[in-house]
């Protein structure tokens, strides 16, 4: 007689227990494992198994941890997979501070508990996103006016920003990009050659002006297929005002957008247009693009991907399917709050005080990384480095490592805002690629090491990076060259 749902759950529980005795209440693990540690001669079908792990998770015995690893299977092995650890059934831990500054997301919770509720909320809808990922996009937005969201279609690109603006009370923007669009006057608009008292808007107004008039809300401005028309012609004066942001006191100010407007009427008289002459980039908009990268469309200027996070959505996990539980109709609003908190540092130097232990690691790291690459002409600098020590310096004052490792959290760093700089073609490039897969690897079998203080958090796979580098390196042997989007 086959095993039922609730026989197959109670033997992976006590595969669980056996886990932790064998290894103690620090070990991570792939899903697969646990089939591996039931008596033996217990067949369990393969069809009862892909939904256990979040039975498990809802009762307690599971967690994940947000970081990729291997799976130890015969029929998956190597494949990349979920990693877990064991849940508070089993291993009892604290719960995580409230963070400071931001203050709360809602009554009693941390921003963990906030981006959980909203991950199982989202879930509940039908859109299928791990915690972990929300995390990255949350942390992403907090340290960048620019987040891209790009991979394949039909993977929820435009529905991210719309969900989480809705789940934030955040004000939300769409705007369709045109492939015709060559110039700032697209998103800012224009005045007209025959008519010099005439002004015609551009895309991004109405979020600016919201942005300006309700500085206490986050305002989600999407630029839905922006790379469907070349970015840096149409985006360049946004990223160049965005790089001049500066502490001034208790604000963040920057230099004046270029919107070009008709002369300013005479003393006296109303001006319809006075919210936009000298409007500077307003600390409280994120701008979200999305891109589809194929054949209809442009790539990315190392401009733009020195300024952007760039999220890749190009590996659903085609076993995951939503919940099905009824979705609450609740809100996060101090969440979007954390992300435009004024406070927030926005430079290294500001942070360096909460963090120099933390820099001084990663920086250390990327020096190698940085070291490997540049054989093949591959560099990046202090606005990178910058932008990783930032992500990582909030991923630690918002204290989330409960929902995401500090290794997972490094992980979506390199995969995000170095891997993407990497493409072209020779024995170089794939020597230097080479070196930098078992440098990745390296940290894999590292992952077990007994470290202290804060290498300890960083002690971990960095699969995800990791696999993409295997790819690229497949794909330069497949085609003679090789390239970041699609690998």
């Amino acid at each position: 007689m086959p095993l039922t749902n609730d026989e197959i759950f109670e033997l992976a529980r006590e595969a669980l227990r056996k886990m932790l005795a064998d290894h103690g209440p620090d070990y991570k693990f792939p899903s697969d494992v646990i089939w591996q540690n039931i008596p033996p001669g217990v067949a369990v079908p393969s069809t009862g198994r892909p939904h256990q792990p979040k039975r498990l998770m809802k009762t307690g015995y599971l967690e994940l941890t947000g970081g990729m690893t291997q799976a130890q299977s015969e029929q998956r092995a190597g494949s990349m997979t979920k990693e877990y650890r064991f849940g508070s059934a089993l291993v009892p831990r604290a719960a995580p501070a409230i963070p400071a500054g931001g203050g709360p997301p809602s009554a009693g919770a941390s921003a963990s508990d906030a981006l959980a509720r909203i991950q199982a909320l989202m879930d509940a809808e039908g859109y299928v996103i791990s915690t972990a990922e929300l995390a990255n996009y949350f942390l992403a937005m907090t340290v960048s006016p620019l987040v891209i969201l790009s991979g394949i279609s039909g993977t929820g690109k435009s529905l991210l920003p719309r969900k989480f603006a809705r789940r934030t009370n955040s004000l939300f923007h769409a705007i369709p990009v045109q492939p015709q669009w060559s110039d700032n006057s697209d998103l800012f608009g224009f005045v007209p050659t025959l008519s010099p008292d005439k002004y015609i808007k551009g895309a991004l107004i109405d979020g600016l002006l919201d942005a300006k008039r309700s500085p206490g809300k986050l305002v989600i401005a999407l630029l839905d297929e922006m790379n469907l028309a070349p970015v840096e012609h149409y985006f360049s004066d946004f990223l160049s005002v965005a790089e001049t942001r500066e502490r001034n006191g208790a604000v963040i100010s920057s230099d004046p957008l270029p919107i070009e407007l008709p002369a300013a009427p005479a003393p006296g008289v109303a001006d319809p247009l006075a919210e936009l002459r000298d409007i500077e980039l307003p600390s409280n908009l994120r701008v979200i693009g999305t891109a589809n990268m194929d054949e209809t469309t442009h790539s990315f200027s190392p401009k733009v991907l020195d300024r952007a996070f760039t999220i890749e959505f190009d590996d659903p996990d085609l076993t995951s399917f939503a919940s099905g539980a009824a979705a609450g109709a609740e809100t996060f609003d101090a969440l979007a709050q954390i992300v435009i908190n004024s406070s927030n540092a926005i430079s290294v130097l500001e942070a360096r005080g909460a963090s120099q232990d933390l820099f001084e690691h990663i920086a250390q790291l990327l020096n190698e990384i940085q070291e490997i690459l540049s054989p093949a002409g591959i560099k990046f600098g202090y606005r990178t480095r910058d932008a990783i020590l930032l992500y990582l310096h909030f991923w630690k004052e918002l204290d989330l490592g409960g929902i995401m490792a500090g290794y997972a959290a490094l992980d979506f760093c390199i995969l995000q805002k170095v891997l993407p700089k990497v493409s072209g073609s020779g024995e170089v490039l794939s020597q230097t690629l080479q070196k930098l897969a078992d440098w990745l690897k390296a940290r894999v079998e590292a992952a077990t090491a007994a470290e202290l203080g804060v290498e300890a958090d960083f002690a971990g796979p960095l699969e995800r990076s990791h696999q993409k580098v295997v790819r690229m390196i497949e794909l330069l042997n497949l085609d003679g060259s090789t390239r970041y989007w699609g690998a």
